[in-house]
Parts: C-alpha cells; sequence; structure tokens
C-alpha cells in the first residue's frame, strides 16, 4: 500500500484525454462549391483532398481539422472551365498547388452542431474562415460531418484581370462538405 499516494499522484499528473484520431471514407466524402456565373449558378467540387481530424463530441473545444485541397483536381463540370480556373488569374495551381484549411477553435451549439473557425490559404494568403458543422452517427459506426461555410474570391485573388468583374462572375463562394469521418 505504500506505492497508493505514488499512484494517486502519478493519476493527477496525467495529461488530459486527447480527442480520437478519425480516418475518412474518402469514397463517401465531398468538398463542394456554388458560384453564380453571369447570375447563374455554377457547381464544382474537389476530386483529391486530405483530411485530419481529431474530435470528441463531448470536448470540441480539443478538437482539430486540417483540411489540404489538391486545386489541379477541381472539377468545374467542364474541361475548359477546369483549364481556365487553374491559370494565374484564378487558382494559380503552377504556383499554388493546394488550399488548406487549418482550425484554431471549435465550439458546440448543442444537439450535434458545431462551428469551427480557423484560416483558410488559398494562394498563399491565410484568411479568417468559420464554418458551421453538423455531426450525424453512422449506423455502421463514425460521424458524417456536414457543413457550409461562405468564402470571397477576391479575398485570394481569384478571378483576376477582366474576369475581377463580379457581375460576370460574383464574388461569393458558397462552400460545402461532407465527410465521413470513421473510427
Amino acid at each position: 500500500m505504500k506505492w497508493l499516494p505514488h499512484l494517486l499522484l502519478l493519476a493527477t499528473l496525467a495529461p488530459p484525454a486527447w480527442a480520437q484520431d478519425w480516418k475518412v471514407d474518402y469514397g463517401k466524402s465531398e468538398i463542394r462549391f456554388v458560384i453564380k456565373q453571369m447570375n447563374v449558378p455554377v457547381e464544382g467540387g474537389f476530386k483529391r483532398f486530405n483530411v485530419q481530424a481529431k474530435f470528441d463530441a463531448a470536448r470540441p473545444e480539443q478538437g482539430q481539422f486540417r483540411v489540404d485541397v489538391d486545386l489541379s483536381g477541381i472539377d468545374t463540370g467542364s474541361e475548359e472551365g477546369d483549364g481556365e480556373v487553374k491559370r494565374p488569374a484564378w487558382l494559380d495551381v503552377a504556383k499554388h498547388p493546394k488550399a488548406s484549411f487549418v482550425s484554431k477553435s471549435i465550439r458546440g451549439n448543442g444537439a450535434g452542431r458545431y462551428t469551427v473557425t480557423g484560416d483558410m490559404i488559398v494562394k498563399g494568403r491565410p484568411r479568417p474562415l468559420s464554418a458551421s458543422m453538423v455531426l450525424t452517427p453512422q449506423r455502421a459506426g463514425g460521424w458524417l460531418a456536414s457543413g457550409r461555410f461562405a468564402l470571397k474570391r477576391s479575398d485570394f485573388d481569384i478571378g483576376g484581370g477582366e474576369w475581377a468583374d463580379p457581375s460576370v462572375v460574383a464574388n461569393d463562394i458558397d462552400g460545402r462538405f461532407n465527410i465521413l469521418l470513421l473510427p
């Protein structure tokens, strides 16, 4: 029993429990966007991305998300559009092959709803971003993390030059995601 006080002392010095690392089912996950061109909604998405997720619904403030998007895998719905948005006036994929989001905080809003804030980095420009996220438990285990976020393309110098006019291509980008997290 001499060891009991030492064991109790060690227990109080133990680090706090950390959020769980989650795997991603990329076949059932997506990152999409909607932007208006000539006031007509145009939908697109990204074929390749990597998500690192640490999260515990009981302690959301300990969670962390990092999303890296391979911009060369953009899908605008047409080969011509895909080629155009990779050029320097748009995403400048040759110089900036990826966009990233790194969370700084996660706040629970009740009933599986969260606000995730952090930095979005596109074309080397970090800008603050806040995304709403809903976690839905899945029958087979894990969670579906779905949500939305808004970007201004002018904040990242996307679509400069002749494309800068927001009456041709809107400044607002509506981002959407569905990420299937597995234990």
